[in-house]
């Protein structure tokens, strides 16, 4: 009973197998054969039975009479026909048939021999090796293995010998010496980077290493396999191509550096050295230097020096020097030294230093020097020696040597010039900001409870710094009782001020100050208390002192309006009223106030 189950696994396994080998091309099914003086058409009909197809020829390129040995073990059909006729028939697989036919003798032009040169890449095991390439240096040509190791070139010989490179990322590369002018057939083995230890054990597995590129930005096609296998440079004087890899420099583009490229729809190169031309798209592994033109975008692996335009964007890896202009963004990962014009943004992940102009935005993302101009925002982390110039916002984390202007926020660490904006922030300002809010961490705050002859409570927050500063305020005077909400007035208003330190505990203060002034609900009618103020601040500890002055206050109102706020509650002083207009009085007079401040 064993016995009978090992039988029927060794005629299932055999079936397998068989299954197996059909599904694999004609020329790379497996075949074993022995044979002692037979006849070269025997031969042929045994292979393709074993190989399961039927073979197409020409009798009178075979001779019926010749006989042979063999002894092949587990090779593909294609090295047991390269074995009988040692080159001289050439054989394609169609359908269920191999075809023989007689191969050429190789051309010569201008005194050069085209020859073919085929066969298999291994490694030490015998394993046949996908995706290896193999190229000829001078003529930038080259080819790739099949799935099956098998690779086939064509290349023009013409001196008295020629070398082809065969590379695979992760093995050592290996020369090719070709001396004869007829069409050769070679089975090459590759030995890994890293020794195998029966094989060299004296060595330690970090004494081996294969040069790469430094690449700082990954560009499409990384996975192509000559990308992937070739560290070595090659040059040319020119590349013409219609897209990536179709082209003057076929296959090898990606390992070519160009004097000039010109591209069509789209070029792929290791670099350029003069002036790169695209009518869509320019690609190129490492650096560019000079002239890069594209219709819709570049992508620089490397460094880029010179000019570089293009209808959509520019990316570049490393650092760039001189100009950039696109009509979408620009985009660096290392420094940016020149200028950079761009419709929607420009972005540096290292420093930039020059001029920024953007439609949008503009960031960098280390410290830089220059002007930054952008119709929405900048946005600056390290330092910036500059100004700063947007429509909405200017953002310098760090300190800024100069001013920001935008139309609503400014943020910065420290500035050493001016901030204009509604609002602005800092942690220090050593010239003034100007906006309707600013508040400087290391600067002037003040809480301010006060009285004055019109409203007995008064508070007020003034910030930024005591060059400059900018006010908010808001005041209460009850009527009847803090119940009778009708008829109490109150005031809320904006101004501006300075002070100037006269001693280490006196300060004298010059204040702007506009308010609103309302009766029981908002007052819908021309009513503004306009004060300016003269006084003095004694600092009575490090966030407490008391602050007093005069006003010269002037009060614009519409003698019409039936329900005008009244003014004076506990104290009457000496006014003097003016007519501004047909329908406008301005009521003058002299005040004082006395407050307390805080922080």
């Amino acid at each position: 009973m064993r016995l009978f189950y090992v039988l029927i696994l060794w005629v299932v396994s055999i079936g397998v197998f068989a299954q197996q080998a059909k599904d694999l091309p004609l020329l790379e099914r497996p075949v074993s054969l022995v044979a002692e003086n037979e006849k070269i058409t025997l031969i042929l009909t045994r292979i393709g039975q074993l190989g399961g197809f039927s073979f197409s020829y020409n009798s009178s390129i075979v001779d019926p009479d010749l006989t042979i040995s063999l002894n092949i073990q587990n090779l593909t059909v294609r090295q047991v026909l390269n074995e009988i006729f040692a080159g001289q028939l050439t054989y394609k697989a169609k359908g269920n048939y191999v075809i023989l036919t007689k191969t050429p003798a190789p051309p010569v032009k201008n005194n050069a021999v085209t020859l073919i040169v085929s066969g298999y890449v291994e490694d030490v095991a015998g394993n046949k090796l996908p995706q290896v390439s193999i190229y000829h240096k001078p003529s930038i040509t080259s080819t790739i293995t099949d799935a099956y190791g098998f690779f086939r070139i064509k290349i023009e010989k013409r001196t008295d010998s020629l070398l082809l490179s065969v590379s695979k990322k992760e093995y050592r590369d290996t020369l090719l010496q070709i001396t004869e002018s007829a069409n050769q057939y070679y089975i090459i083995t590759m030995r890994p980077l890293v020794p195998l230890a029966t094989e060299l054990p004296e060595l330690k597995t970090d004494s081996l290493f294969t040069p790469t590129l430094k690449e700082e930005l990954t560009l499409p096609y990384a996975s192509e396999p000559n990308v992937q296998n070739i560290s070595d440079t090659l040059y040319a004087l020119a590349q013409v191509s219609i897209l990536p890899f179709i082209g003057s420099n076929g296959r090898l583009s990606a390992n070519v550096i160009n004097e000039y490229s010109i591209n069509f729809f789209g070029g792929y190169s290791l670099g350029t050295r003069q002036i790169e031309l695209g009518f869509f798209v320019n690609l190129d592994r490492g650096d560019v230097r000079w002239l890069q033109i594209a219709g819709f975008g570049n992508m620089v692996g490397g460094n880029f020096y010179g000019i570089q335009t293009a209808g959509f964007f520019n990316l570049n890896g490393g650092s760039t020097t001189a100009v950039q202009l696109a009509g979408f963004a620009n985009t660096n990962l290392s420094d940016a030294h020149g200028v950079q014009v761009a419709g929607f943004s420009n972005t540096n992940l290292s420093s930039m230093n020059g001029v920024q102009v953007a439609g949008f935005s503009n960031f960098n993302n280390q410290a830089s020097y220059g002007v930054q101009a952008a119709g929405f925002a900048n946005v600056q982390r390290g330092n910036y020696r500059g100004s700063q110039f947007a429509g909405f916002a200017n953002i310098a984390t760090d300190k800024i040597y100069g001013s920001q202007i935008s139309g609503f926020f400014n943020y910065a660490g420290k500035v050493r010039g001016t901030q204009l904006a509604i609002i602005n922030y800092a942690d220090s300002v050593g010239g003034v900001p100007i906006g309707l809010f600013s508040f400087v961490n290391r600067g002037y705050h003040k809480i301010e409870v006060a009285a004055d002859e019109v409203f007995p409570v008064n508070v007020a927050f003034r910030t930024g710094v005591r060059k400059f500063y900018t006010i908010l305020t808001a005041g209460f005077k009850p009527e009847k009782s803090f119940a009778a909400n009708d008829t109490s007035v109150w005031t809320f208003g904006y101004g501006v001020g300075a002070t100037r330190k006269l001693t280490k505990w006196w300060y004298l203060d010059f204040d702007l100050v506009s308010q609103h002034v309302n009766k029981g609900g908002f007052t819908n009618s021309l009513s503004l208390l306009n004060k300016a103020y003269l006084g003095f601040d004694f600092q009575l500890a490090p966030k407490f002192s008391i602050a007093t002055g005069l006003t010269l206050n002037g009060y614009v109102s519409r003698p019409s309006f039936a329900d005008n706020p009244g003014l004076f509650t506990y104290y009457t002083p000496s006014t003097y009223t003016v007519k501004v207009g047909a329908n406008t009085n301005l009521a003058l007079w002299l005040g004082a106030k006395v407050g307390l401040r805080f922080l």
